[in-house]
């Protein structure tokens, strides 16, 4: 099997915020793929989804929602296709830590902290449809903001640790991970949640390596015309970030 004979796979979500790892991920496979543009919990969403939330893949008869699942599904199906390894085989020692720091990715950097923060500070206070975030329950408690910042940097602190003596997070090779945890701290650098950080120096050195890749670079460019302001909906995006080196 060759990706380059394949039938595109179909993305549903948008650039700016959770879609952008799934392109990225196809770029790193060399996999067609085509963007269904649409926000979470609209009509078209909800279709695909029945949580309303983006990004969802569809790959053929296959139906995937979760960027986390969509990348491992992509990487496990293509990547010896490919002829890349951006997942650890089941059953190793480097699969157990990939799923490991995956979970606290997603649970600890993410949920109860990047996401609380959005879903509790900045959607409600720069939301264009009030009405929603009513339904939803998402509602502006400025209590939250420092408890969902001091939850991020305590996990941070942990995966920051990994970066010390290696340039990605399960040590010299890119993983799936290190796109995970790459959007994630462009994330918080649009809340300014590095500037200051015991582990700023190390994180930008980081963060500029993972960014030189040369599937994040045509991703960033097709992201970069976008409206990446705050009040479009979107905080998942630094605006003012600086090109990738060598752009």
């Amino acid at each position: 099997m060759s990706v380059q004979n394949l039938n595109p796979v179909k993305i549903y979500g948008d650039l700016r915020i959770r879609a952008f790892r799934v392109v990225w991920m196809c770029e790193e496979l060399g996999l067609s793929w085509e963007l269904e543009e649409t926000f979470p919990w609209t009509d078209k969403i909800y279709a695909v989804n029945p949580l309303g939330k983006v990004p969802v893949l569809i790959d053929g008869d296959v139906q995937v929602y979760e960027s986390a699942a969509i990348l491992n599904y992509l990487a496990e199906k293509y990547q010896k296709a490919a002829e890349v390894e951006l997942i650890p085989e089941p059953g190793t020692k480097e699969r157990a830590y990939y799923d490991q720091f995956l979970m606290v990715i997603f649970n600890d950097i993410e949920s109860l902290g990047l996401w609380t923060h959005r879903k509790f500070i900045d959607l409600p206070r720069y939301t264009k449809n009030p009405e929603l975030m009513e339904k939803l329950q998402y509602v502006h408690i400025p209590q939250l903001a420092g408890p969902a910042k001091s939850t991020f940097e305590r996990s941070l602190k942990v995966l920051a640790s990994q970066l010390k003596n290696n340039n990605f997070l399960l040590g010299d090779k890119f993983t799936a991970l290190d796109i995970h945890f790459l959007i994630d701290l462009e994330w918080a650098e649009a809340l300014n949640w590095l500037s200051g950080n015991s582990d700023e120096d190390l994180l930008t050195e980081y963060y500029d390596r993972v960014r030189m890749r040369d599937a994040y670079k045509k991703c960033w460019e097709m992201r970069q015309p976008l409206d990446l302001s705050r009040k479009a909906h979107n905080t998942f995006t630094p605006q003012h970030q600086k090109p990738p080196k060598g752009l």
